[in-house]
């Protein structure tokens, strides 16, 4: 069952849930219009049903839009506990992040393998073997550090 595929099944059964279940229901239906609205798009680059991928990065732009709408609305002193739940339910979806030690450990196996890599080969391997796992910027300053520690330029 695709990511997309498991949206919907999941909205469907939010439906079913009754009352206790809208708020996840309203979340997911959202989710759910913004993937089909994708899907039928004239600037996406291929037809069909969308793939983990294209599902994935729209969990993770409405995460970061409810973060920052989480922050926005501790500054003003505002409740944030609907916004925290949406986003708890949402990261249900998510990969697991890689933690900082595992995050190191894979930038040095690439390291090992690549002598000579640069940060771009660095990030590559971690965009096609990682996605979704990592926060850029931490991996990209983590990348660079080890890098140093290993005598090679952070060059892409």
């Amino acid at each position: 069952m695709s990511l997309f595929e498991r949206l919907k099944f999941d909205l469907l059964q939010a439906r079913r849930g009754g009352p206790d279940a809208a708020a996840a229901a309203g979340s997911l239906r959202v989710l759910v219009g913004e993937a089909e609205g994708l899907q039928k798009s004239a600037h996406r680059q291929r037809t069909g049903p969308l793939d983990d991928a294209e599902t994935l990065s729209l969990i993770q732009k409405s995460v970061v839009g409810l973060n920052e709408a989480i922050a926005q609305a501790t500054s003003l002193g505002r409740d944030t506990s609907a916004a925290v739940a949406e986003r708890a339910l949402l990261a249900a979806y998510l990969p697991v992040t890689l933690t900082d030690g595992e995050l190191d450990s894979v930038i040095r196996e690439v390291l090992r393998g690549q002598p000579d890599a640069r940060l771009g080969d660095v990030m590559r391997v971690l965009q096609t073997d990682h996605r979704g796992q990592y926060d850029g910027n931490v991996a990209r300053i983590r990348a660079q550090a080890l890098l140093a520690d290993a005598g090679i330029g952070s060059g892409r």
